[in-house]
């Protein structure tokens, strides 16, 4: 009797185990998914743009240098960063992308609906996978999510690192 009750013991100490490690690796797992990252899925691209070479050039050496100092601190997906390039001035059939898009809420909050208080932005989208932009095209934006987050721009979901 006194080996059937080891033996019940001894299962019954490796059942907890298996249990308690069970719920360990959930507990893990929920705590991982609570502290995932949040998307801002709004489109914060509006309208395309066309950075000259010297634009492209030195947005592509701070997001480098920002990725090189940064990465760290960031897991690897998703592996673009959105690198402003320059400033714009307003330009011909812009009202209608303004009135359509998602994040153009500083623009309209002012009251003067005048292009004076408008500050528009190119962003690039940097891989950081493969040390370059995606393409020679960026994107128009209005307004910008914080610095350091996830957002949209056009398809990509990138995080926004201002100028770096």
């Amino acid at each position: 009797m006194e080996g059937e009750l080891r033996t019940g013991f001894k299962k019954s100490a490796k059942l907890f185990l298996a249990v308690g490690f069970g719920c360990l690796l959930l507990a893990s797992t929920a705590l991982t998914s609570i502290h995932a990252e949040n998307i801002d899925n709004r489109d914060f691209a509006i309208d395309y743009c066309y950075p000259n070479s010297n634009e492209i050039q030195l947005a592509e050496k701070r997001a480098t240098r920002f990725w090189a100092k940064h990465a760290s601190c960031y897991s690897a997906e998703p592996q673009f960063l959105a690198v402003e390039t320059s400033s714009l001035s307003p330009y011909n059939d812009l009202w209608p992308k303004l009135i359509n898009s998602e994040t153009t809420g500083s623009f309209f909050s002012h009251g003067k609906l005048t292009y004076s208080n408008l500050q528009l932005l190119g962003i690039m989208i940097f891989d950081t996978k493969m040390g370059r932009f995606v393409s020679r095209q960026g994107y128009v934006s209005v307004d910008t999510p914080h610095r350091g987050t996830l957002a949209r721009f056009g398809p990509y979901i990138a995080r926004y690192i201002g100028r770096g």
